[in-house]
């Protein structure tokens, strides 16, 4: 199996090791090695640090659509992986906890819960659609530290975040935005406050548009050129204040589906409705379908590697330390991960599969293991340059 095509996480060179790195800046114990370049530009005594993550602005999507002088680019300090799945879900809570996930088992999009599959961020069941009985099951079930609760150090804590995902629970300043030009007003907004701060900040829609239009169409290029100048003048208007900019994840321009929904003789062999995400996808199996599951797979092996889940734990694709023990059970027996070809697996169909001239249909995807998908920038800015 030729898997050189992959990039494996670096979990010395990850997400995850930007997030310890703030993490010791804010005065806790970092769980996992920290990054030196980081680490010595948050040296300097700033008065504000602005930690920005923008969904699935990875180092691809930045060298395809903006120049080598834009401002994203310019202060591009290295390039690191994400995690495994490549993924939100997963990449998110790893860059603010500062765990792999092994450690916080938010594993991806949709997870199995001994036979129910749970998005993790809407608290429902991935093919009913029906809520969870506890609103806030995915905490419940697999609870985490932020690296900004309980800091140890002098500095008022802000998280900004879309309100279609504000809490309003687990932080007093929480503040929302409803749209790009709201998240910046409201930033510079913080930043003028007098007090020291660390502020947290996530923006979702660069993501939402390029898995609607692609990674290079006019709309994800106008939209991340518009992130870029208004990065560049907030950063202008905030002297004192250190932004900390990078994505969870890329994303690949998709050529291709695989039907899996549709093939009764994989489906056999499931004791599971399949889980995990539409590139990196798990299949839990009946006793004794170990076999025929290889053997119905193999019409997929040109666009997709097959794995054990052990195989990947080996291989130390979710962590390079010991999982939590009852997170094992979430990943199942079996993993496919999406090679170049750049195929995603369907796991049920709608509309949008059915009429791409009326519907919505895919055109941008994630959660495999491609440079495209794995690399993502670390950007540093100091403000009033």
């Amino acid at each position: 199996m030729n898997t050189n095509e992959f990039v494996f996480p670096d979990f010395n060179h990850s997400i995850v090791n930007v997030a310890a790195t703030l993490a010791q800046f804010l005065g806790k114990k970092p769980q996992h090695n920290v990054l030196p370049k980081l680490a010595e530009r948050l040296k300097s005594d700033n008065k504000n640090v602005v930690y920005v993550v923008i969904d699935a602005m990875g180092d691809s999507i930045l060298r395809k659509n903006l120049p080598a002088d834009s401002c994203l680019r310019q202060n591009q300090i290295d390039n690191v992986t994400s995690v495994f799945p490549s993924t939100t879900a997963a990449a998110t809570t790893s860059l603010i906890s500062g765990l792999t996930p092994a450690e916080h088992g938010w594993f991806a999009w949709s997870v199995d819960f001994d036979g129910a599959v749970i998005e993790l961020f809407r608290n429902r069941n991935y093919y009913t659609k029906e809520l969870t009985t506890d609103p806030d099951f995915a905490h419940h079930q697999l609870p985490y530290e932020r690296i900004f609760d309980d800091v140890k150090v002098d500095r008022a804590i802000y998280t900004c975040l879309p309100d279609n995902i504000s809490s309003k629970i687990h932080s007093q300043n929480e503040i929302e935005f409803h749209t790009l030009g709201q998240m910046f007003r409201r930033l510079h907004q913080i930043c003028q406050k007098p007090d020291k701060k660390f502020v947290y900040a996530y923006y979702s829609d660069l993501d939402a548009t390029m898995h609607t239009y692609g990674t290079t169409a006019r709309r994800s290029r106008n939209l991340l050129r518009k992130i870029n100048r208004k990065v560049e003048r907030l950063a202008k208007r905030n002297p004192e204040t250190l932004f900390v900019i990078t994505a969870d994840h890329g994303q690949i321009d998709l050529n291709g589906f695989a039907f899996i929904c549709h093939d009764a003789e994989l489906q056999a062999c499931l004791a599971h409705p399949v889980s995990l995400d539409p590139r990196g996808v798990n299949f839990k199996l009946k006793p004794g379908k170990d076999t025929a599951f290889r053997t119905a797979f193999k019409k997929y092996e040109a666009d997709f590697a097959l794995f054990t889940v052990d195989e990947l734990i080996q291989k130390g694709v979710f962590c390079d330390f010991k999982m939590h023990p009852a997170y094992r059970k979430h990943l199942g027996d079996y993993i496919a991960i999406g090679k170049n070809t750049a195929k995603m697996m369907v796991f049920e169909v709608g509309d949008q599969y059915q009429n791409r001239k009326r519907c919505r249909i895919y055109h941008g995807m994630h959660t495999g293991l491609t440079a495209d998908e794995m690399y993502v920038p670390l950007i540093v800015i100091n403000g009033g340059k």
